[in-house]
């Protein structure tokens, strides 16, 4: 799976996450960076003023004079005493000569002539120090683990320098200070994380709903209403589709009313077209050929009287008048009206819905003239109850409904009939809806089946 397809909230999530972990990461590591860098300045400053310091008083030329047997002698006492003295503040502490032997060590066991195994190290530090009087190490790890500095500061009259070791007391409560950094940087991190996935669910919770109303008013369900997101931004994308809602509900209700007027407009003239079309056809002989011309005025006249009926139906839906029936008994009829070629196939046992029976009728009827048309020998019309709802259904044999055209099938005015208004399955879908059920359909070459099914079951039932 790839970033891009992963669902928007993880993106968002993810995101806000890793930019979080790079902020406190990035701030902690400089943070600590910079303590450290000044607090090592700090040690610098003040160890190289500590060794400068402990110079005075040491005589450069006269302790170049120690040599090894020196160690009893008064001089090597008073400057093995003034190196001791400095152990409040340094560890150890040493003169060393231009060949990088000892020549007095603040420690007990310390000799005259003993190498110097600083030198091998901080040798620059050490030429720094002779030429511009004093120096300093960066940190090292002592035997103990203990992190150290050295300063290095020339004695007066001589090639000597004096070398101090000071302990790097800071970085015990550095250490303990980047520690509670990353504890804090963790637990800040999992706050984080708990925030942004809630936050994220929130903003996509809220686009969800949003979408789901795009889809809902795409489809041509426009009776609820898009919810209202408190988020600005949403708040302002869902208030401009609710909005749009309304301008399409009433633009759909004007076109309904245009519609109806032209419908109830055009009917009148087709009622007296239809009469005198009779009348003229009774003065005839059967085998008049203007008698056949008159009864097919009269029949396209019929086909166009059901075309504005099912423009008026679809204009101006009746308001359903549900109640317990048994949906057995206008299948039946509908079964009836359709006439000769319908293979019903209903149970012994009644099937109670909460409906109005004139609406399934219709409904029952519009599908069955459907499967009529396309089939090619069968049409059944068959109906059940099942898992507490009931369900009818009606089938044909014919070739099936092409791939591209099913998602448009219960679009109003879409039909591929050469006549008709392609307002049937419209219409379905809408009394369907009208009485709390549902339509659908599943198709396939030799079969296709229109399923109603009432999901509100009967009161008292």
């Amino acid at each position: 799976m790839t970033p891009a397809s992963l669902p928007l909230r993880y993106r968002l999530a993810a995101a806000l996450v890793l930019f979080a972990a790079a902020t406190l990461g990035t701030g902690g590591w400089l943070l600590y960076r910079t303590a450290r860098a000044a607090l090592e300045r700090g040690l610098d400053e003040k160890l190289a003023a500590v060794t400068v310091a402990a110079t005075a008083g040491l005589d450069g030329r006269l302790v170049t004079e120690l040599r090894p047997g020196d160690e009893s002698t008064r001089l090597y006492a008073a400057y093995q005493a003034r190196l001791r003295s400095l152990t409040g503040v340094a560890a150890s502490a040493y003169v060393f000569d231009a060949t990088g032997q000892v020549l007095v060590s603040s420690a007990p066991a310390g000799g005259i002539g003993q190498p110097v195994r600083a030198l091998a190290l901080y040798g620059p530090e050490v030429t720094r120090a002779r030429v511009a009087g004093w120096a300093t190490t960066t940190l090292f790890r002592g035997a103990g683990g203990r992190w150290y500095k050295l300063g290095f500061a020339r004695l007066d009259g001589g090639p000597a320098v004096l070398a101090i070791e000071m302990p790097a007391d800071f970085l015990a409560p550095l250490q303990r200070l980047r520690d509670g950094m990353i504890t804090f940087g963790v637990v800040a991190l999992a706050a984080i994380v708990l925030a942004a996935a809630l936050l994220s669910r929130r903003l996509t919770r809220a686009l969800e709903d949003l979408a789901q109303s795009a889809r809902r008013i795409g489809t041509g369900e426009w009776a609820v209403p898009v919810p209202t997101a408190v988020d600005a931004e949403v708040g302002q994308l869902s208030r401009a589709m609710e909005d749009m809602r309304l301008a399409i509900i009433r633009r759909e209700e004007e076109l309904r009313l245009m519609l109806a007027q032209v419908a109830h407009e055009i009917r009148n003239p087709l009622g007296g077209i239809e009469l005198f079309a009779r009348a003229a056809a009774e003065g005839l002989a059967p085998g008049d050929e203007r008698r056949l011309h008159l009864e097919r005025i009269r029949s396209e006249t019929r086909e166009l009287e059901r075309v504005i009926t099912e423009f008026l139906a679809f204009a101006r839906p009746p308001e359903p008048a549900p109640r317990r029936i048994d949906v057995r008994a206008p299948l039946e009829e509908a079964a009836v009206v359709q006439g000769a070629g319908v293979d019903l196939r209903l149970p012994s046992e009644p099937l109670w819905v909460a409906a109005d029976p004139e609406h399934v009728k219709r409904m029952a009827l519009n599908l069955l003239r459907n499967a009529a048309d396309a089939a090619r020998r069968r049409v059944t019309l068959s109906a059940a109850a099942e898992g507490g709802q009931v369900a009818f259904a009606v089938s044909d044999d014919g070739a099936g409904i092409p791939d591209e055209i099913r998602h448009r099938m219960f679009e109003p005015f879409f039909t591929t009939k050469a006549r008709g208004a392609g307002l049937g399955l419209a219409i379905v879908r809408r009394l369907a809806e009208a009485n709390a059920g549902r339509v659908g359909f599943h198709s396939r070459p030799g079969e296709t089946t229109f399923t109603v099914t009432f999901t509100a079951p009967a009161a008292g039932r």
